[in-house]
């Protein structure tokens, strides 16, 4: 027997001696040095004779006799049968095939009456996949609940599929569904067998399910999406029942297209999807319809971690031998209920030994906590009357301010949290910074708080020069780490010390400035254009706009924002902070607190989105960080920034808050020229607000493995762009052309965030 020959055998030979044909090929074999015969009769008798006598206690000497007396004048080889197996070249020599069903069921009753075996015998299965089919399949043919077993796989099994596959070393390289055979056949060789060694395809799906008779019912374990859909199509079409075990929280599936023909497939949760677009789907295009499939919100923890990770930090969807055996166990127990006419039900069921069997009162739900009170308008006002003993120049009326403050309030903020607070009293006005808003992981020494204010002054400034006013401000007047961020006053004329207003026409698309997450064109950047952004961002003093479009730098620092990202996002407070305050996970938590980043603005692909609905469970992200994971955002950040058309990247000299706030002025006005331009901003701002607690926060809020990592991106950072340690690093962003956002960040409204005179508007 050649090896190609050995690998397509499953079946094994079953002789009567008492037939001349069958008793010359057997003594042909049994020639054959190599076989190894066992005769099991004489004991198999011996317990048929226990089994038929259960009042009776019968002995091994009982036994002994009954057999000795049955053999009287009959040849002992020619009773029974001899069972061939070419695979393990072994013989064995048992009861015929009604006392050795008989036999071998006995311990079955009655758990399973006699005529629901008897039923049983006549039902056919079809299995679809043989690793988790595998078990399914030997614990179905153990506990005989079916006389006909249909299996199809194309795969051959590894070494890496024995975590779960019971089975010899020896099997590596056959065919899945033919060593699940050839196990079924040496656990009783008269269940029949048939092997569909190319798997399930379109061609052969409906022979699979009705050749000579339909399916009584069909286990699908595949992992192929179209073949999955495909399955339950062709077996809706002809009433089949199918079910699925998951080996994850013990999940079965049960939809019974035999009583509900109308039945959607996978309950409705993947609408009417055609099989041909599923295929030669990547693992990120699989990943939304999987977490649809599975509902992942009720799947496992380490089920929903190991989904973000396929393809990452591991190939496939893993499986325990303790999981899948289980599901063996309770599928095994479904099935021959259903085959039973004793369970008629659809629907999805757990069984999970994890929460059945766990650690009590554990209490691991975080919250979001902020250290700061919230804004307390009564001592503001007392801080503005300290500046009453000089009046102002010129007092707009409210109207006019509460103009001026509404456009201020458009500029962007780091999650969208408009840490700004407004009092105009005494014809000033006062900008504060709300601390308890502003409150966040990405705020390190509010470095993003007064990038914000400088980039809501800018619109201030270019708002008064609209209305014919110019403006003045007192910056930090009782000192940076006060409240107090600025004092502004304005006039009719202009003097000296009042700003200058660059760019008077930006004023026009204050309101239409966003950021722009879509997918976006690489285009060319006109070299005048270029100039033009570059003036916008280095009309400030001091301000420096680099502009990097060589591809490779390009992709290098993606790498470096994607470790960025994934550090703050599995940082437990940074995780906390995103999850909590600045994700508005849908529209009318987004409407409702008219703050926050809208999921829909992130311009994500379903995969992404479809992740980020799972780590967005704190547990998830903290299993990620253990386990070195999450490195698919950095690849988000690849594909982000090969869409770019350049990165930029803006700073100014001294790290100080007054170059940030100045740094807010020059990303602002960059912005805005970007928007006349008919260019998209999407801030990349990871590394700027992270790389500070490492040089200048002595690693404050960081692990150490997260500050060596840090260290390490912040190395490359600077090989690539050599930028110096007390640089005010303000703003990173990708620009490109992109169609404009269908949604935008809410604004507050103007009530909660501006006061005047002795109004609150609370």
């Amino acid at each position: 027997m050649d090896k190609i020959e050995f690998a397509q055998i499953f079946l094994p030979v079953i002789f009567k001696l008492t037939q001349s044909a069958d008793k010359e090929k057997f003594n042909e074999i049994i020639s054959d040095t190599n076989i190894t015969i066992l005769d099991l009769f004489r004991s198999q008798k011996g317990e048929l004779y226990k089994i038929r006598s259960p009042q009776k206690r019968v002995n091994a000497a009982d036994c002994q006799y009954l057999f000795e007396d049955w053999i009287k004048n009959k040849v002992p080889d020619e009773e029974g049968v001899w069972v061939y197996y070419p695979w393990a070249k072994r013989i064995l020599h048992i009861l015929e095939e009604d006392e050795f069903i008989e036999v071998r069921t006995s311990r079955n009753k009655h758990k399973i009456t006699t005529g629901e075996q008897n039923a049983l015998f006549n039902k056919k299965i079809g299995i679809v996949g043989l690793s988790v089919g595998n078990a399914v399949a030997l614990t179905l043919a153990t506990e005989r609940i079916c006389g006909h077993i249909k299996l199809a796989d194309f795969d051959t099994l590894e070494l890496s599929n024995m975590n779960r596959i019971k089975t010899g070393l020896h099997n590596i390289g056959i065919n899945k569904a033919i060593i699940t055979a050839r196990e079924i056949a040496e656990i009783d060789p008269f269940i029949k067998v048939e092997c569909y060694l190319d798997g399930i395809t379109e061609e052969n799906i409906s022979g699979f399910l009705t050749d000579n008779g339909n399916l009584n019912l069909l286990l699908e374990e595949c992992d192929e999406l179209d073949i999955k859909v495909l399955c339950r199509n062709e077996a809706k079409k002809h009433g089949i029942p199918v079910v699925m075990e998951t080996s994850d929280k013990g999940m079965l599936d049960v939809e019974r297209f035999d009583l509900e023909p109308d039945r959607p497939i996978f309950h409705g949760l993947i609408g009417n999807i055609d099989p041909s677009k599923l295929k030669n789907l990547t693992n990120e295009e699989k990943v939304p319809l999987i977490i649809r499939i599975v509902d992942a919100k009720n799947s496992s923890l380490r089920g929903r971690v190991s989904l973000l990770e396929v393809g990452q930090s591991i190939g496939t969807w893993p499986q325990l031998a303790s999981a899948v055996t289980l599901g063996a166990g309770v599928t095994t127990d479904v099935v021959r209920r259903i085959l039973l006419n004793q369970f008629h039900d659809s629907g999805r069921y757990y069984v999970d030994s994890e929460g059945l069997i766990s650690n009590k009162n554990v209490n691991d739900n975080p919250t979001f906590s902020n250290p700061f009170p919230p804004f307390d308008i009564t001592t503001s006002k007392e801080m503005a009357s300290r500046f009453d003993d000089q009046p102002a120049k010129y007092i707009p009326d409210l109207k006019t301010i509460e103009k001026l403050v509404k456009a201020a309030c458009q500029a962007p903020s780091t999650g969208n949290d408009q840490p700004w607070k407004w009092l105009y009293q005494n014809g000033k006005l006062f900008l504060f910074h709300d601390e308890h808003r502003a409150y966040s992981f990405g705020n390190f020494d509010n470095i993003a708080s007064n990038l914000s204010f400088g980039a809501a002054f800018e619109n201030l400034i270019l708002k008064s020069n609209e209305a014919g006013l110019f403006i003045k401000k007192n910056l930090y007047p009782i000192g940076s780490s006060s409240q107090l961020v600025a004092v502004i006053e304005f006039s009719q004329t202009k003097e000296d010390g009042f700003e200058k207003v660059f760019s008077p026409e930006s004023v026009h698309v204050i309101y239409d400035r966003t950021t722009n997450r879509n997918p976006s064109q690489p285009v060319e950047i006109p070299e005048t254009e270029l100039k033009l952004l570059t003036e916008a961002a280095e009309s400030v003093d001091g301000a420096e706009l680099l502009i990097i479009r060589d591809k490779e730098q390009m992709r290098q620092i993606a790498e470096i924002i994607g470790g960025c990202d994934r550090i703050r996002l599995l940082n437990e407070e940074g995780h906390k902070d995103f999850v909590f305050r600045e994700m508005k996970w849908t529209k009318e938590e987004a409407e409702k607190s008219a703050d926050g980043i809208d999921v829909q603005t992130l311009g994500m692909s379903p995969a992404q989105l479809a992740a980020m609905s799972l780590i967005k469970d704190h547990k998830i992200a903290r299993v990620l960080k253990q386990i070195d994971g999450g490195h698919a955002l950095i690849d988000v950040s690849r594909k982000l920034i090969e869409s770019a058309s350049a990165l930029g990247i803006i700073t100014l000299p001294e790290y100080n808050a007054e170059n940030f706030f100045n740094g807010g002025i020059s990303l602002e006005r960059l912005w805005l020229k970007a928007e006349l331009l008919g260019y998209a901003i999407h801030p990349l701002i990871s590394p700027f607000y992270l790389f500070p607690r490492i040089v200048h926060g002595q690693n404050a809020g960081v692990d150490q493995k997260e500050s060596e990592k840090l260290h390490e991106l912040r190395q490359k950072f600077l090989k690539l762009v050599p930028l110096k340690d007390d640089m005010a690093e303000v703003f990173m962003f990708k620009i490109a052309k992109a169609e404009a956002p269908t949604v935008k960040s809410l604004r507050l409204h103007l009530h909660d965030t501006f006061f005047a005179g002795d109004k609150t508007n609370k």
